[in-house]
């Protein structure tokens, strides 16, 4: 872990040395030697790095130096493993369905079991071992055509270890009645269980709950769900007691391990690519790769980490290394059997030195929690773990490493961006995360500190200086010391919180960097929270679910700063700041135009004259912004700032929110996600297809409340590259024409309350890649039109997925503001 923080300083000493900053006599010289010294301990890192992850007593033997980093000897203990080979290709096996062997008849079987007409409510289940294949073979038969078509409503939501109960249900509650976060973060347990129930008991439903592993959660969600005929909810757990407890009569699916020629298929598709391995391995090679494959025992979990740590080896005697490492590391840790473990071991082993921090770093978040790849990246580099490269941003070289761990089956991938190019979110396996856990603590990297106990416990490293912690607080008003001698040295800390904001003792993290709240609900921290974060004066990202109140004055090495409201007094030192949301607007927003890194900016509660500002500010500066969030207040968004707007053609995403008297007749022209909320648009009544069709880029519009008149048109080549489309609330609406070419790659579709609404646009018939059409709290007469025999049917029956949602009117209609 050390080396990482090597190469940041011999870079800046060469870059100071290059500056010529010090011109003191004798000074030059001696820096020069100290970059030498610096270089020579990276070298020597770098050797030993995997032979220590090998050999426990190596540990000491770094500790004490090796006689001045004298790597001879190490280099002749070396294997090498050409992990500098590694391709890096552009594939994405976790999620490509043809990677899936083995699971056919299974996958039948549950179709079969989840497609009866039950008299009462059926819970299904898949149960094994980790890296069995349960959630593969769920989310397999959950995404079929089949199935999404045979109910009316479907939700998954992954349980975990630890259950947050609250959580979950809103999360349900969010999936089968279309609510939005900003109406279920208030609601109770209780209130949630009745909104669920009372959705639930008119719908054929599906509720997947992966991951869950003790009875007692059962016991806690079941009140949920109605005992409707013909709704099912599927399991994933571990015990098999867990599935014989919520319904014993149902049937439970174990998947089976592998054959030997599935898993030897399996392993050519991750180490490879390809089914078909006779064109590229040698007899010899192909009974090393065999040999190795027997011994996962049919377990996919280890076939395709094994794949993924074989991808960059080339030759036979790179396979037969790899085949005695896995059976050293087995016999060291005393569990022969335990081949899994073995393998994930040896996997982190194999990680080039510097994405063994990356990987290790994941570990701090949650149990099966996505992670957003750019919050982790900006994480990673307001740690310095990684360092920009010729030809690439130091944004880009982060994605690449991630992309390295996702190739090599260490990180799976969550959800991918608009259009499908990027990976969004990333997440853990359950059996990754413990390994990076166990390692991140021996390592002295990172520790994750329960509700069970209030201290950190002690490392077993050679440092027992903490330096990165993960604290889940469950219990309201829980105290939690940090040990004086610790607090000093953490760089990283998330509070994982439950609904009130922490009480930690102890707070004197001077060196801290990165500090990320996670809370179940919204917090507005104390005077005393207030002070402790105006002393982190090396804080580069923070981020909590809550109020944040700044001062330039000791923020000033802010990089990145997310909150639900955060208040700014000045601003005129935080001039490295490139993301700021969501910051009520002010009398700071005068050195708005100092920001000039700034490339997301969300910004609330605009009035007159801080619409002025933000005007100027677009006008004259602001030229990286590629994302712009403008809520605005009472006044309305005047003409002269969406003007403003509509010239930065760099901007790729854009959210509007608020009055407008004329709806803009333009927009930035290389918008890729465009979101328009307005209220009082009564006085709206030009159709604003014609303006928005042109954006040749767009990939996703969400249009709420935003036209009063009766017809609206998407004309022909319209909307080339349009994905996803939101219409919410036009409620004067009665016909939609839809021209053939428009919106060709078109895949989801939601209308919501267009009550006026006559029938399905005819040009549904055209949009042959729509995936899914969701119809929500429109008029029953609407709803009848879409189902088999109705009188739209014809039009839509090409949609794979149709969703028809009745919700309960709520009290503000307020909408869910990306927080």
């Amino acid at each position: 872990m050390a080396e990482a923080v090597i190469s940041v300083v011999v870079e800046r000493l060469a870059n100071l040395l290059i500056g010529e900053v010090f011109l003191l006599k004798g000074v030059r010289a001696e820096f020069e030697r100290l970059q030498k010294e610096l270089v020579s301990i990276q070298g020597f890192l770098k050797t030993v790095d995997s032979i220590h992850n090998q050999d426990p007593s190596f540990r000491i033997w770094v500790a004490d130096r090796r006689k001045r980093y004298d790597t001879t000897n190490v280099r002749e203990r070396t294997i090498s493993s050409n992990t500098s080979e590694l391709l890096l290709r552009r594939s994405y096996p976790h999620q490509r369905d043809d990677d899936i062997i083995g699971l056919e008849v299974q996958k039948n079987r549950l179709m079969a079991e989840l497609s009866k007409e039950d008299d009462r409510l059926c819970v299904v289940s898949i149960y094994g071992m980790g890296g069995s294949g349960k959630t593969t073979l769920a989310k397999e038969v959950y995404n079929h055509q089949n199935i999404k078509s045979h109910f009316d409503s479907y939700a998954w939501t992954s349980i975990s270890q630890q259950m947050n109960a609250r959580a979950v249900l809103q999360e349900i509650l969010r999936k089968v009645g279309n609510t939005p976060s900003s109406e279920t973060g208030s609601m109770q347990e209780v209130e949630l269980v009745e909104k669920i129930h009372a959705i639930l008991e008119r719908k054929r439903y599906l509720v997947v709950l992966d991951d869950i592993w003790n009875t007692k959660d059962w016991d806690v969600l079941e009140p949920a769900f109605p005992k409707r005929k013909g709704s099912k909810i599927m399991f994933t757990t571990r015990n098999k007691e867990v599935a014989e407890h919520a319904d014993r009569w149902s049937y439970h699916c174990e998947p089976r391990s592998l054959t030997n020629d599935e898993a030897w298929e399996l392993l050519c598709k991750k180490a490879l690519n390809v089914a078909d391995s006779r064109c590229f391995f040698s007899s010899d090679k192909e009974k090393c790769g065999r040999a190795m494959v027997k011994k996962c025992g049919g377990l996919p979990l280890a076939i395709v980490v094994l794949g993924g740590l074989l991808a960059s080896k080339r030759s036979l005697d790179e396979w037969e290394t790899v085949s005695k490492q896995i059976e050293t590391i087995g016999m060291r840790n005393g569990k022969d059997d335990d081949v899994v473990l073995s393998i994930l071991s040896l996997s982190y082993i194999e990680l080039p030195y510097h994405l063994k921090p990356l990987f290790l770093y994941l570990g701090l978040f949650p149990e099966d929690f996505n992670i957003p790849v750019k919050n982790v990246v900006h994480m990673w580099i307001a740690e310095s773990l990684i360092i920009g490269q010729d030809g690439e941003t130091i944004e880009e070289v982060g994605r690449h490493y991630l992309d390295e761990l996702i190739h090599r089956c260490m990180v799976q991938i969550g959800q991918k961006s608009l259009g499908g190019e990027r990976v969004k979110t990333c997440r853990l396996h359950d059996k990754m995360r413990d390994l990076s856990i166990d390692i991140g603590k021996k390592e002295n990297f990172f520790e994750v500190i329960s509700h069970q106990s209030s201290k950190p416990s002690s490392s077993s490293a050679p440092c027992s200086k903490l330096r990165r912690c993960s604290i889940y607080i469950e219990e309201e008003g829980k105290e939690y010391v940090f040990p004086k001698h610790l607090t000093p040295c953490l760089r990283t800390v998330f509070l994982n919180v439950n609904r009130s904001f922490p009480n930690i003792v102890y707070k004197d993290f001077k060196l801290l960097k990165v500090l990320e709240i996670q809370v179940d609900g919204y917090i507005e921290g104390g005077k005393e929270f207030y002070e402790v974060l105006m002393k982190l004066r090396n804080l580069r990202y923070l981020r909590v679910n809550g109020v944040i109140i700044l001062s330039s004055n000791v923020m000033h090495q802010l990089r990145h700063v997310y909150g639900v409201q955060i208040r700014l007094s000045k601003i005129d030192k935080m001039t490295g700041l490139q993301t700021l949301r969501h910051v009520n607007a002010g009398p700071w927003m005068t050195d708005l135009l100092k920001l000039t890194n700034l490339e997301k900016l969300g910004i609330r509660f605009l009035d007159e004259e801080e619409s002025r500002l933000l005007t100027i500010a677009i006008s004259c500066g602001l030229d990286k912004l590629l994302s712009l969030t403008v809520l605005g207040g009472n006044d309305e968004l005047s003409s002269d700032l969406l003007e403003a707007i509509s010239m930065k053609h760099h901007l790729q995403k854009l959210w509007l929110c608020g009055k407008v008297n004329k709806f803009p007749s333009q927009f930035p022209s290389n918008l890729i996600k465009l979101s328009i909320y307005l209220k009082f648009s009564e006085n709206l009544l030009e159709d604003p297809m014609p303006t928005l069709e042109k954006l040749q880029h767009l990939l996703s519009l969400e249009l709420w409340n935003l036209y009063y008149g009766k017809q609206m048109v998407c004309s022909a080549k319209g909307f080339p590259k349009l994905q996803h489309l939101k219409i919410w609330c036009f409620f004067q609406l009665e016909e939609w024409t839809i021209e053939r070419g428009a919106m060709a790659c078109l895949t989801t579709c939601e209308t919501y309350k267009c009550e006026k609404l006559k029938m399905v646009p005819q040009g549904f018939r055209f949009l042959t890649r729509l995936q899914e059409l969701k119809i929500i709290n429109m008029p029953t007469s609407f709803e009848k039109r879409v189902k088999e025999g109705g009188e739209d049917w014809e039009t839509v029956k090409h949609i794979p997925s149709i969703t028809t949602v009745k919700t309960k009117p709520s009290t503000s209609e307020r909408i869910n503001w990306y927080l």
